[in-house]
């Protein structure tokens, strides 16, 4: 994986490339090859080395991390807390060698591969459209426990360091050589000749001009340090409700380890990762992330290269599906048959990509050379050489049939044509269509950009090469995808049912639509439902609600709520009317009217850890029952949707997950608790039943 050379320049290069995988992963394997490597290079003599290049060998990325499969053979804090501290000065010897370092980035450069590139003297990444540095550790439960919550600070300033360490986010070439976390962006092409001439400068002592620090840095790194702390503090519990432990540790390793020494910083860093990787939280979001991974092996059958798509829809939906596509390379063509809503969707896009700019993700260039692969029309004309059409109209069924039927008329016998809806049955879309075998649904969920899941559904018609190219599309487009069953609701909205209808018998018994919602986000749920229902749309759920009746109407009483807002013209976010009263599209107070709408007008309050067991354990039973029904193929894949499709709470680790830890017989036991107090609509699932008198779990090592 690891190897070295000494150039004629007296330049030694340190390679990365492991071999038979296409991304570069720090294992304990790879550690021990790099330790061999330092300490070969250190004892080059005859002459000295000038200095040393870490670069990869793969074409489109550094180092994305360490290999966390072996996180699992940990047994106790205090090794792990070892294994850091071994880790750490083994990286630290990067620094220690007496020449210059410098990493030369080209793609990810993530967690432990960022982590090696801080001990390195300089950092030079190139402009490539995959390059981006970031610490995602936060993400798992965990901190960078190789030096990483340490060096960024004392690089970068404070401030700039809390916001990649307690986000995750990455940060692009451009804002990384603002943050001066890099030193240079170079062209893919220049990248060993850049670095090469960076590491001659630093070995002949030249004068190399250090990056100024922005005085707003300065500035919070300062005089007013300490109130950066109190409010990442403050942030960081009106995000997390105190849910992961992961963020107050960083704050705290971050501020102690910068009153002390580096070397009792770093032990106190390796002390916080091996605390945090014994923690649930940590192991729940350890089984998403290799459930989500779980589901990428390769297809059956070759799926057909998609290079331009076309959508027809230019509302919300479509509008967010072409800068998506936009955004991963794909030319988009998009049909509607309203001037406005085509100039609307062309607006969104302008925008979407004029934030990249601004922050400094994209160049101008860039995105305008994007943007020329946008086109409109109100005709089908240029959709003939799509590869794949996605239709994106109004949720009935009557239209997208036509739609269908006007599309066969129009596209290659060989594209495939995907459905979004959020509830109508694929088969019965396809249904009267000539080519049944190439339409299947991609369910995308509001807001396109930002939704991590796409959730495709094939019907009993649908050939296994569209399908093929439907999951690639979704891959492409950054996507975690899984795959459902054709039924009312398919998977993440069937599981959403109870979850919503219960928001309206909780606002029956006299909760407040805000309390409600603070309840929710207090729980781990990203919004609260009332504001869920604002931004799919009223009248959205209440088709979906239309469309489940027949399927779970009876088991789950559901009531007509939805109608009612419908009937009175609350529609929510989109037209200003929900729950809550919306001032230029941005959600303002609670529409007290609403109360109106409701079988009991009175308000009182309800006891939070009631509201919590009520919301959740309904949920939960309906998971249960997708998978005896066989909406969703296993608990793990339904763990990923229901997290990545409408934000159930990670640190549970999906509703399976949480099941088991609850334990099924004591799940069992709330379920019939709930029963007797609330009626039928909590009787647990017959299955769930027979696996708790079994005294079975849903997942393995849970």
């Amino acid at each position: 994986m690891i190897s070295f050379h000494r150039r004629s320049d007296g330049i030694v290069v340190v390679t990365f490339d492991r071999p038979g995988e296409p991304l570069n992963i720090l294992s304990l394997a790879g550690f021990q090859e790099l330790d061999q490597v330092l300490t070969e290079v250190a004892a080059l003599d005859n002459p000295q080395p000038l200095g040393v290049m870490f670069i990869s060998n793969k074409p489109d990325n550094f180092i994305v991390g360490a290999d966390i499969r072996e996180f699992q053979d940990f047994q106790s804090t205090s090794e792990v807390a070892a294994a850091c501290r071994q880790g750490q000065e083994l990286f630290g010897r990067i620094g220690a060698l007496p020449f210059p370092t410098v990493a030369a980035i080209n793609g990810p450069c993530l967690g432990g591969g960022l982590e090696l590139a801080l001990n390195c003297t300089s950092r030079i990444v190139t402009d490539h459209t995959r390059t981006a540095l970031g610490l995602p550790e936060v993400k798992l439960g965990l901190l960078p426990g190789l030096s990483g919550s340490l060096r960024l600070p004392r690089l970068v300033g404070v401030s700039a360091a809390l916001e990649m360490l307690l986000t995750g986010r990455n940060v692009y070439p451009r804002q990384a050589l603002r943050l001066g976390l890099v030193d240079e962006v170079v062209g893919v092409d220049v990248l060993r000749a850049a670095a090469g001439s960076r590491l001659l400068a630093l070995a002949e002592r030249r004068a190399l001009a250090p990056r100024k620090r922005l005085f707003s840095q300065r500035l919070l790194d300062g005089p007013l340090k300490s109130l950066v702390y109190r409010q990442a503090v403050r942030r960081t519990r009106a995000l997390t409700w105190d849910n992961y432990p992961a963020p107050a540790e960083i704050i705290k390793v971050v501020r102690q380890g910068l009153r002390r020494r580096l070397d009792r910083g770093l032990e106190r860093e390796a002390q916080a990762f091996g605390h945090l990787i014994m923690t649930p939280e940590h192991k729940a979001l350890r089984h998403l992330f290799f459930a989500g991974r779980a589901g990428r092996g390769d297809p059956d059958v070759e799926p057909r290269p998609v290079t331009q798509v076309g959508i027809v829809g230019a509302g919300l939906m479509g509008a967010g599906i072409a800068t998506v596509c936009l955004d991963k390379g794909l030319t988009v063509r998009q049909k509607d048959v309203d001037l406005p809503a085509l100039a609307g969707a062309r607006g969104h896009i302008q925008a979407w990509f004029d934030s990249r700019v601004s922050r400094r993700i994209r160049t101008r260039r860039e995105a305008d050379l994007t943007l020329t692969r946008y086109s409109g029309a109100t005709d089908y004309s240029g959709f003939g050489r799509a590869q794949m059409v996605v239709e994106a109209v109004y949720e009935d069924l009557d239209v997208k049939r036509q739609v269908i039927a006007d599309l066969e008329a129009r596209v290659s016998h060989e594209t495939v044509i995907a459905t979004n809806t959020s509830s109508l049955s694929i088969a019965d879309i396809a249904e009267g269509a000539a080519h049944p075998e190439r339409i299947v649904g991609l369910h995308f969920f509001s807001p396109v950009e930002k939704m991590p899941l796409l959730e495709i559904v094939p019907s009993r018609h649908t050939d296994p090469r569209s399908l093929a190219t439907a999951t690639a599309l979704g891959r492409l487009l950054g996507k975690t995808v899984i795959v459902a069953r054709d039924s009312p609701g398919f998977y993440v909205n069937r599981i959403l049912t109870p979850y919503l209808n219960e928001t309206f018998q909780l606002l029956e018994d006299g909760i407040a639509i805000d309390t409600l919602d603070r309840y929710a986000q207090r729980m781990g749920f990203p919004v609260g439902p009332c504001t869920l229902l604002d931004e799919v749309g009223l009248d959205v759920a209440s088709k979906v609600s239309e469309n489940m009746l027949p399927l779970v109407g009876e088991r789950l009483e559901l009531g007509d709520h939805n109608r009612r807002f419908a009937a009175d013209n609350r529609l929510g976010r989109k037209n200003g009317r929900g729950f809550y009263t919306y001032v230029r599209g941005r959600r303002d107070k609670v529409d007290a009217s609403v109360y109106e709408l409701l079988d009991n007008p009175r308000r009182r309050r309800l006891v939070y850890d009631d509201v919590r067991q009520r919301l959740l354990v309904g949920l939960l039973n309906e998971c249960a029952q997708a998978l005896d029904e066989g909406i969703i193929a296993s608990p793990s894949v339904a763990d990923v949707g229901a997290v990545y499709g409408f934000g159930f709470p990670p640190f549970l680790g999906g509703p399976f997950w949480a099941m088991d830890q609850i334990g099924l017989p004591q799940f069992v036991a709330q379920l019939r608790e709930l029963q007797a107090r609330h009626g039928p609509r909590f009787a647990p699932v017959p299955s769930l039943v027979r696996r708790a008198e079994a005294g079975e779990r849903y997942c393995a090592g849970s």
